[in-house]
């Protein structure tokens, strides 16, 4: 057989700018290890000043640390650990390495986006980090960005210049790579499962990842809207969330109108999804590792797909109790606590499944089983505690307290770590072709394990107490300096836990060079990534793609030589002549999938134009629309039509006819933006810019958004007409962009028709 493309690329093509989904799983992986030793550094420097505040940690320019460098350390430490690691290694490390091969597939659905993603993650995480070096520092306005704090710029404080500039570009760049990484992960569950791999018989893993991207798809679209408006606010002058009469440092602002709860309702809407984001890949793994160690099929598996479901659904209706502080009508708020309580339903169904799981069991206390134990415990510990927070009249006492950071930590940001340590000492053998050593795993678990419950359950006390979060001293107060005791305690705790981790590190990079060699199914394991070898071939599976015949948990099936039955055999049920391209249906789905992100991005836009209309006090200016402008509509109206026509003719395969409507579509759509021009160019002379009023800065908001997206339109339109891929025929490529080109028409209709509503004073 002759080599793949993979095999016989070099160097960089290979291992750097690769489209091998398991290089860029492995890429996501270091990075997350890159950022999370970057985050521990930080809180620990946060804890070091909290117990000591007259110390001189290291790192810290001027000896003793002030507290707008401790608010600098909060913001870029919660912001790494939440975006860089809690993000990128469960979801895109793992889900990008095993996804495809846990479902039969020979890759991701689209291999060139998929680099690309990872590539724009990187140049976000690089962006974050040159915050720290530009004049000013970095951003003190927490891992929220609340406004005006941080729509400012740096009259509010160091790092509210260049330092939160780059932040938001970072978190930006963040959001497309998410983006382009959601419409993957579903594209590829979607259409490239194999034979017989129907949704219920895919891993817990896979409905994880897959619920994941969903939940990623919809809330980045949000937050990267929210980033626009913000950025707009720092930069040109409007004033989307930035309200009048502000004076900060002695000095009037000119912002008018704004509402810094409309960021609040923008940014939590992303908030709370992005919780489910960090912690569902964790409960598929933990539920497949439960199962593999205790040698026995997951309990109400079906439940428990159903249930990661519901999680996700739920997670999109309670953004508000992140708000409940902030003067919400009380019905809203009764709203909102109700809904919070709701997810305990699905989160009570998977925890007691999981103790269905190991109910009998015979367990294996492998250093991954105990990981994912950890996890169960600390999700029902993070769990309890939240029930507290979903009380408006408590959160209202605790929601500025150490109580909440407290929760967070543990239920989020740990809960979730262990199960990320549960998948790399999992799939160690898989990805590596080697083993981790047990007895330096156990020990790792032992100590994190304990290490993590001596610093957040003091804290929960810490903020019943009264100890207020984002202080960085706490001895200024005298009720406050009677908790000193357990600041000293919890860094001491931090302490252990960190040198915890420097038995992990070691463990992991000794082991990928020198660890014992792993067999096959060193774990006996049921689901498709052991059938292939460690570390798998370029195409997963070397030509021989399987078929599907079982569920993914056959444990102690009565009757069998083996307590474990794989979902299929290769030697018997291989398939050398499925083929691996990627099915037309493929590209379909993935431009629905990317209209459904342009649409949630649109109308975070729209959302804030009726919250901002409402609250408008005489910033609203009636705007006439230039006569040009209208002109431009109908061209683009009629562009709907062309394009129909240019599909029309390739159905009959009129080649010259497709080319004549399709070319006719590209001019009309230059005929709009230079109409759009002339427009632009007359409402600028009439002093329309767009500072100049609320009204006007949404319709510059409005066109410019499209305006990109449009123009992306024609790009696509030019490479239709000129292709000549393999992987892509005519016939699909001209489908996928008349959907697209349709969608951003009515859009624009849609768009002026609300304009024209709604931008009358």
């Amino acid at each position: 057989m002759s080599a793949s493309p993979e095999e016989r690329a070099g160097f960089f093509r290979k291992y750097v700018f690769s489209t091998d989904h398991k290089v860029i799983g492995l890429q996501y992986l270091f990075l997350a290890l890159a950022a999370v030793t970057l985050g521990i550094v930080l809180s620990l420097l946060m804890r070091i000043h909290l117990a000591w505040p007259k110390a001189h940690p290291p790192f810290i320019s001027g000896g003793i640390m002030t507290p707008e460098q401790y608010l600098a350390l909060m913001t870029m430490h919660g912001t790494i650990m939440v975006f860089f690691v809690l993000t990128a290694a469960p979801q895109s490390a793992f889900g990008n390495f095993f996804l495809p091969i846990q479902i039969g597939a020979p890759d991701m659905a689209f291999p060139t986006l998929n680099m690309l993603s990872f590539w724009l993650t990187l140049v976000s995480f690089v962006c974050m980090m040159a915050a720290f070096i530009v004049p000013g520092g970095a951003p003190i306005s927490g891992w929220t960005a609340y406004p005006p704090l941080s729509g400012l710029g740096d009259v509010t404080g160091p790092g509210e210049g260049i330092g939160q500039t780059l932040w938001i570009i970072s978190i930006a760049i963040f959001c497309l790579a998410s983006l382009l990484g959601s419409i993957n992960f579903i594209t590829t569950t979607i259409d490239m499962r194999a034979p017989g791999m129907t949704l219920m018989r895919m891993p817990l893993t896979v409905w994880a990842w897959f619920v994941t991207a969903i939940l990623s798809l919809l809330s980045f679209s949000v937050l990267l809207a929210g980033g626009v408006l913000l950025l707009l606010d720092r930069s040109v002058g409007t004033s989307f969330f930035l309200p009048s009469d502000l004076v900060v440092n002695s000095q009037l602002q000119t912002h008018t109108g704004g509402s810094p709860l409309l960021w609040q309702h923008l940014f939590w809407f992303f908030g709370h999804p992005e919780v489910y984001i960090a912690i569902l890949p964790g409960m598929g793994i933990v539920s497949h590792v439960l199962a593999n160690f205790s040698r026995k099929p997951v309990f109400g598996y079906r439940a428990m797909a159903l249930a990661l479901c519901a999680i996700g659904f739920l997670g999109f209706l309670v953004w508000g109790h992140h708000m409940f502080v902030s003067g919400m009508n009380p019905y809203s708020g009764l709203t909102f606590s109700v809904l919070t309580m709701s997810i305990g339903v699905p989160s009570a169904i998977k925890t007691f499944n999981w103790i269905g799981t190991i109910w009998g069991g015979k367990i294996q206390f492998t250093s991954p089983m105990l990981f994912a134990l950890g996890f169960v415990s600390l999700f029902i510990t993070g769990g309890l505690s939240g029930i507290f927070l979903a009380q408006p009249a408590l959160d209202t006492t605790l929601h500025a307290t150490y109580y909440v950071v407290a929760h967070f930590h543990i239920v989020m940001a740990v809960a979730a770590i262990f199960g990320i340590f549960a998948a790399i000492y999992y799939w160690f053998p898989k990805m590596f072709g080697r083993r981790m050593n047990e007895p330096l795993g156990k020990l790792h678990f032992w100590l994190t394990f304990v290490g993590a419950y001596c610093i957040f359950m003091p804290m929960h006390f810490v903020g019943i107490e009264g100890g207020i979060r984002r202080y960085a001293d706490a001895t200024g107060a005298r009720y406050l300096a009677a908790l000193q005791p357990l600041h000293t305690f919890m860094t001491y705790a931090a302490l252990l836990t960190v040198a915890a981790q420097l038995l992990f590190f070691y463990n992991f990079f000794q082991s990928m060079w020198r660890g014992e060699q792993a067999s096959l199914n060193p774990w006996k394991a049921t689901t498709l990534e052991w059938i292939t070898a460690s570390p798998p071939p370029p195409d997963n599976f070397a030509g021989r793609y399987p078929a599907v015949d079982r569920g993914p948990y056959e444990y102690s099936v009565p009757g069998e030589q083996e307590d474990f039955l794989i979902q299929s055999d290769v030697a018997n049920s291989g398939h050398a002549s499925v083929s691996a391209e990627i099915p037309q249906r493929a590209y379909v789905t993935g431009m629905a999938l990317l209209l459904g992100g342009v649409l949630m991005f649109f109308m975070a836009f729209v959302s804030a134009f009726v919250v901002r209309k409402g609250l408008s006090g005489g910033d609203w200016q009636p705007i006439e629309l230039p006569r040009a402008l209208w002109l431009g509509t109908a061209a683009l109206v009629a562009s709907s039509f062309t394009v129909f026509q240019s599909r029309r003719r390739l159905a009959v395969h009129d080649q010259a006819g497709f080319r004549r409507w399709w070319i006719a579509t590209a001019v009309l759509g230059v005929v709009f933006f230079a109409s759009e021009a002339v427009a632009w160019t007359k409402l600028a002379r009439a002093g329309v810019t767009i500072d100049a009023s609320a009204s006007a800065s949404f319709l510059y908001v409005f066109a410019g958004a499209h305006a990109v997206h449009l123009l992306g339109g024609i790009a696509a339109l030019f490479v239709v007409l000129f292709m000549s891929s393999r992987r892509v025929t005519r016939d699909t490529a001209s489908q996928v962009v008349s959907l697209y080109w349709q969608f951003m028409n009515v859009l624009w209709v849609f768009l002026l028709l609300l304009f024209l509503w709604g931008a009358q004073a």
